[in-house]
Parts: C-alpha cells; sequence; structure tokens
C-alpha cells in the first residue's frame, strides 16, 4: 500500500477484525510504515473505479480506511486511543472475480465484510464461485481470489436470492423452492464450514412469500420488456430517441409500471445509450432471438438490486452486501447512484443520481422530471 495517514473527526462501531497495514514506500520518502488496526469502516468505490479495474488480475484500486482503530505501530509517538483515517493506493496479488455491490458503491466482497454484523447476499454465480474454490474450507484453486480469504472468518451468508431466482430461467414453485434451498445449505456448509448460514425453519416459508409478493410486479415489468426488446437490442437513431423515451414512459404507466422501477431506468439508459458499452443492455441481456426466460433472468437480477435496497432501509446498522460475479449488474448499481433508502409506508423510497454512463447529459434531468409527474415515487 502507498500514501498516508490522517486523523479523521469521529470513532466508528468497534470489531474484532485485525488488519495490517504495510507502506510500499513512505509518501515522505522515509521508511515505510506498518500498522495493526481494527474497527475498520472502507469507502466503496465509484463506477470509474470500476470500469477502470482489472478485477480477472492482481488487483490495484485506491482504499480509504475510515475510524480504524491502531493496535500496534512502528510509527513513535502515535496516539493509539484515536481514530485514524488511512488513505492508500492497495497493490494486491489477488483477483476480485466477486464483486461486493454495497451501500453508495462497490468493493472486493472481503473488504466489504469487516465488521461482525456484515451480511453477505450470495446470486447463483456466487454459490458456484464457492463450492468450485472452496473444499471443506480451504481454497482449491491456485489463482488467489478476495473472497478466499474468507476461508477462515465466521461470516454470515445469506443464500436466499440464489433460491429466489431458481435454476429455470421462470419464478420457482413451492417444490423446487425446497429442493433448491436444501441444496444451496448443503454446498455452501460443506465449502465452507465456518461460515454463519442465516437459514432457519422459516426460510422457505419466507423465500416462498416473498416471490408470490413480487410476483404482480414481475409480471407487469416482463410484458413492458418484452414489448419493447426488439427495438432496444437494436441502436437506436438520434431522431427516434425521443419518441422511444414517450412510448416506454407511456407503456409502463399503461401496464402498471412505475416510472422509477430500475427496469424503466434501464430501458431508457438503452435508448440514450446505443453505441459502446452499455450496463443496461447488458443487464436487460437484449438479443435478436429474446426470450421469457431472458426477460426472467434480467427482471430477477434488477429484482436482487432492489432487495439489496429495501436491507439497507430495514435493516441500517447491518453491513450488507449482495455478492455477485456479474461485472454489468455491478456497473449498473454504481451507474445508479442510489441513496438515502427508507420505506414509506410498503413502499421504498430512495434518491437516484444516474451516472452520465447511464443517462448522459439533459436526460437525467427528462427522467427525474417524468418521476415527478408520476403517480407514485416508490421505486
Amino acid at each position: 500500500m502507498k500514501n498516508g495517514v490522517d486523523l479523521p473527526e469521529a470513532a466508528l462501531e468497534a470489531s474484532d477484525r485485525l488488519f495490517v497495514f504495510k507502506e510500499t514506500e513512505h509518501p515522505e520518502g522515509g521508511t515505510p510504515r506498518n500498522f495493526s488496526f481494527t474497527s475498520a469502516d472502507v469507502a466503496p468505490l465509484g463506477y470509474e473505479d470500476l470500469a477502470a479495474a482489472q478485477l480477472h488480475k492482481s488487483i490495484s484500486i485506491p482504499l480509504e480506511i475510515m475510524g480504524a482503530r491502531i493496535v500496534e505501530t512502528d510509527v513513535d509517538g502515535m496516539d493509539k486511543s484515536k481514530p485514524v483515517r488511512i488513505r492508500a493506493r492497495l497493490e494486491s496479488p489477488f483477483t476480485s472475480r466477486a464483486i461486493g455491490l454495497v451501500r453508495g458503491g462497490w468493493l472486493p466482497p472481503t473488504l466489504a465484510a469487516t465488521r461482525k454484523s456484515a451480511v453477505i447476499l450470495t446470486d447463483r454465480n456466487i454459490i458456484a464461485m464457492i463450492t468450485g474454490r472452496f473444499k471443506d474450507g480451504r481454497p482449491v484453486r491456485r489463482e488467489p481470489d478476495f473472497i478466499d480469504l474468507f476461508e477462515d472468518e465466521p461470516v454470515r451468508i445469506n443464500p436466499s436470492l440464489s433460491v429466489i431466482e431458481g435454476n429455470s430461467r421462470a419464478i420457482p414453485d413451492p417444490s423446487s423452492v425446497r429442493d433448491q434451498y436444501a441444496e444451496v445449505i448443503v454446498k455452501v456448509a460443506n465449502a465452507l464450514p465456518r461460515a454463519r448460514l442465516m437459514v432457519g425453519p422459516g426460510s422457505i416459508q419466507g423465500i416462498v412469500g416473498l416471490i408470490e409478493d413480487t410476483r404482480p410486479t414481475l409480471v407487469r415489468e416482463k410484458a413492458l420488456l418484452r414489448r419493447f426488446a426488439s427495438v432496444l437490442g437494436a441502436p437506436v437513431a438520434l431522431s427516434n430517441r425521443d419518441a422511444r423515451w414517450r412510448e416506454v414512459i407511456t407503456a409502463a404507466d399503461e401496464l402498471g409500471v412505475r416510472r422509477n422501477a430500475l427496469v424503466v431506468l434501464a430501458m431508457l439508459s438503452a435508448i440514450v445509450n446505443p453505441r459502446g458499452y452499455c450496463a443496461a443492455k447488458k443487464v436487460l441481456k437484449l438479443n435478436a432471438d429474446y426470450s421469457d426466460g431472458d426477460a426472467y433472468n434480467a427482471l430477477s437480477d434488477l429484482r436482487s438490486l432492489k432487495l439489496l435496497m429495501y436491507c439497507f432501509a430495514c435493516y441500517p446498522e447491518e453491513n450488507t452486501q449482495l455478492c455477485t460475479q456479474d461485472r454489468h449488474l455491478a456497473h449498473f448499481w454504481v451507474g445508479i447512484g442510489a441513496s438515502d433508502f427508507r420505506l414509506v409506508g410498503k413502499g421504498l423510497r430512495c434518491s437516484m443520481t444516474p451516472h452520465e454512463a447511464i443517462l448522459p447529459g439533459p436526460y437525467c434531468q427528462r427522467w427525474m422530471a417524468d418521476i415527478a409527474a408520476g403517480a407514485d415515487q416508490s421505486v
């Protein structure tokens, strides 16, 4: 790691996890310093950091650690009673094929789980990654990844998302939920025996209930997505963008889909980003032979983000992350700029300030105006 250490203004809640900071060079040319610390929170990274990161290689990312309490250091005279802020560049031999989607951005999954209160929501691709990389709690792959650091940690893992999505590219029935639930529990327990699985007698009933609660919304959103999939799959000419935008908003109103729903935002992003990399198009899984299965998988991914936001609103004290290998979904998450999560009645409210890569230029203001003119502000 490189760069220096500053004193912050306030301390944060304590944690029992210990970290070691070793400078590769002193910022002022002196002897590199070492610090052991606990009670740390790592600031989330943003869209540009994700776009620049080569997650399949040894990772190099900027790092800001806040509220750290020094346990041991070779710096003379440092006051260990005061929390510090550490700013550095992390140069690590680890890859980060798994990405932790967190409040305010993303982090390698281990850095997003520095607190005892951390909860890891795992999608289907992460379950496959865990079972492929671990056996009896030990990594079996040579190439080290940040997720390997969970091998000796009692991390709290909630595998419900992988079961909610199902494995048939369609809404799973209760029997399938029970079978997949049992299978996932055994796989994760065998791979990471020290992990604390957040499961219980009521878990299956809760998963089935959540699937049924979200079914009407998913059906309406699928109808909207299928209506425009062929149009959005090809680049939309500049002269047609306004018309396509109005058509999507009008159809959303007709079908009862909220204007600020993530699927609507993704569809509008696909309209105004016709060429080059467009995370929204990748998340929507648009292709020439678009099917119900494609639409279901896309909406399942967007539903996972919405469930993550519900966790932020309902359990603000827990450090929840959605762990995924889907880099397109990660780009979309950090690109929508979601914040201020809260429940109003039975609805989820939040603020979203889309990045230029999602809604460039005046389109963001247009989208916000459309939302303000709509009947419901819930996500």
